[in-house]
């Protein structure tokens, strides 16, 4: 009887564990918390520092245009070239010109310096006005110094027809000129002090045109300005490289006339400019 009361004791023991276990097993899982309202409203301000009010967008500068550019000629040091003439006075005599220029940009304007030497002759035409008692103002062969400004109207990049042509900038300008006027050997026989009043005087002197005579084209009657202003227009064909190619037409405005006593009034030129620039 006792045994039988111990084995079972031992059986209820072994058990007891089993049935906790089980009951835990049954017991309901615990279930997280749901998040509240307050929570689910935040909203994410990691780039609230960086919002600007549309109103306040309209009031900027939001970003700058930039312009398609070839070559940059006003950030170039100085060029150099060769420049060729052809003038179109209003006489009968032939005149060309040949000589070297400088140019260097200051700002958006560029600032050209040349000396040429220009040469005159006869025609045709002349040879048989020198055969009557009349005659027309021309300007025997000399020395010019020029002294230019130019101030760009439009550019931009441009391509030529031909396909192998490379781009261009092209820049059309308008130009305003003065002229200085050097005759060799009008000079001569004068002493220092006359030769240094007549380099600026605004005319040849009487002693200057009659040293003139004999170099002068026949038909001719020697024009008397020293100066000359000018104005016109040019462009510009800069290549990648730093060549360039100047086309220019000019035309004498006679403003200065009432001290120079020019007779030519207005009268046309024709040049064209080749060079390199640094």
């Amino acid at each position: 009887m006792i045994r039988s009361l111990f084995v079972l004791l031992v059986l209820f023991v072994l058990s007891l564990p089993r049935a906790v276990l089980a009951e835990e097993a049954q017991a309901p899982e615990a279930q997280a918390p749901e998040p509240s309202p307050a929570d689910s409203e935040k909203t994410d301000d990691t780039l609230e520092g960086f919002r600007t009010p549309l109103d306040a967008l309209t009031e900027r500068e939001i970003g700058a245009a930039s312009k398609s550019v070839r070559f940059d000629w006003r950030k170039s040091t100085i060029g150099f070239g060769l420049i060729g003439s052809e003038l179109l006075e209003r006489n009968n005599f032939g005149s060309t010109r040949l000589g070297l220029m400088a140019r260097k940009p200051f700002g958006s304007f560029v600032g050209e310096v040349a000396i040429t030497r220009a040469f005159t002759w006869g025609t045709d035409s002349t040879e048989k006005l020198a055969l009557t008692p009349y005659r027309q103002h021309g300007r025997p062969s000399r020395f010019e110094l020029d002294i230019n400004v130019g101030y760009p109207l439009a550019e931009g990049v441009v391509t030529a027809l031909p396909g192998f042509f490379p781009a261009t900038e092209l820049v059309f300008s308008a130009n305003a000129g003065f002229r200085y006027l050097f005759y060799p050997g009008a000079m001569g026989g004068m002493k220092f002090q006359d030769v240094a009043t007549s380099l600026l005087a605004p005319r040849l002197s009487d002693h200057e045109l009659a040293q003139l005579e004999s170099s002068r084209p026949g038909g001719m009657q020697i024009d008397p300005a020293r100066y000359g202003l000018l104005a016109g227009l040019s462009v510009d064909v800069y290549f990648g490289s730093g060549g360039f190619l100047s086309p220019r037409a000019m035309m004498a405005v006679p403003l200065l006339g009432v001290v120079t006593g020019t007779g030519l009034g207005f009268w046309w030129e024709l040049s064209l400019a080749l060079g390199w620039t640094l």
